[in-house]
C-alpha cells in the first residue's frame, strides 16, 4: 500500500479561525506540512455567503502557503436534473470561474483547470445532467475565454451511491468528458493524520466503487469529514497512483500574487 499527498476542502473561507488558528495552519499542524489542494465552492458569480469562494479574502493565504484551489461546482440538489439544467449550471459554474481567477491568469497557469461536480447521493447524479454540464463545461469555458480556458469535467461522490457513478460511466460512453473522480468514504470523523495511520493507506480495492471502472481514474480519497467540526475542513489523500502534477496540480490554481499598491 502507499500514500498520497494531503488535501482539505472546506465549505468556509480558509481564513475562518478555531482557538486562534486558520484552516489552513490547523491543516498543515495536522499533516505536517501545507494540503497541496484545498477544495472551494464555486456556483456562479451572482452567489453571496462565505460557503462560495472568495478570492479578495482567501487568495492571499492560500498563495503564501503554496496551496492550489480546487474548485467545486455547487449545485447539489440540482444534479438529477435534465440535460438544459446541467448545461445552464455549467454556464454559471464556468463564468464564476474565469471571473474569479482571470482568462489571462489562468492561461499563464497552463490554460487547463479540472471542476469537480458536487454530488452528495440526494440526489443521485442523473446521465442526462451530465451530459448537459460536462459538454457546456468545456465548450463554454473555451468560448467565454476566447479559446484561452479550458474547464474539465470531474466528478465528487459518495463511494456508495452507484447510481452516480453508473451516470458518469454512461455519459462517457456516449462521447462526453470525464477528468476524474474525488471519492468520499470515510473511515474515521475528525482530524485524522493518514500519513501515520496505515488503516488510511491508498487502497483502490477500498476507495473505488463498484460501478466505477478501472479505467476511470480516481484523483483524490476523502477518507474523514469535520475535522474541527462543521466550520472546519475535510481531510483528503491524492491517488499516490496517478501523476500527481500532470493530472492534478497542473490543473488547479494556485492564486495569482496580491496586487501591489
Amino acid at each position: 500500500m502507499a500514500k498520497g499527498m494531503p488535501g482539505a476542502d472546506s465549505s468556509n473561507m480558509v481564513t475562518t479561525e478555531i482557538g486562534g488558528q486558520n484552516l489552513i495552519e490547523l491543516a498543515t499542524g495536522l499533516f505536517g506540512q501545507p494540503p497541496v489542494v484545498w477544495g472551494r465552492y464555486f456556483t456562479s458569480a451572482a452567489t453571496t455567503g462565505t460557503v462560495e469562494y472568495r478570492h479578495l479574502r482567501e487568495n492571499q493565504l492560500l498563495r503564501a502557503n503554496g496551496i492550489r484551489v480546487l474548485p467545486i461546482a455547487r449545485q447539489t440538489k440540482r444534479v438529477n436534473g435534465s440535460v438544459a439544467h446541467g448545461s445552464a449550471d455549467a454556464t454559471a459554474n464556468v463564468e464564476d470561474l474565469i471571473l474569479t481567477f482571470g482568462a489571462d491568469y489562468l492561461a499563464s497557469q497552463g490554460g487547463q483547470v479540472l471542476m469537480f461536480l458536487d454530488v452528495e447521493g440526494t440526489p443521485s447524479l442523473s446521465e442526462a445532467y451530465y451530459l448537459g454540464w460536462a459538454e457546456t463545461l468545456a465548450a463554454h469555458s473555451q468560448s467565454f475565454s476566447s479559446g484561452a480556458v479550458t474547464v474539465l469535467p470531474c466528478v465528487y461522490g459518495t463511494h456508495s451511491d452507484n447510481a452516480t457513478w453508473r451516470a458518469v460511466v454512461d455519459g462517457v460512453a456516449a462521447g462526453v468528458e470525464f477528468h476524474g473522480a474525488w471519492i468520499a468514504r470515510w473511515r474515521t470523523k475528525g482530524c485524522h493524520n493518514f500519513f501515520v495511520d496505515p488503516a488510511l493507506d491508498f487502497d483502490d480495492a477500498l476507495v473505488r466503487p463498484t460501478s466505477l471502472p478501472a479505467g476511470l481514474k480516481i484523483l483524490l480519497w476523502q477518507y474523514s469529514n469535520d475535522c474541527r467540526g462543521g466550520i472546519g475542513f475535510d481531510c483528503d489523500q491524492t491517488n499516490p497512483d496517478i501523476d500527481l502534477q500532470q493530472d492534478l496540480l497542473n490543473k488547479c490554481v494556485l492564486p495569482p500574487e496580491p496586487p501591489v499598491a
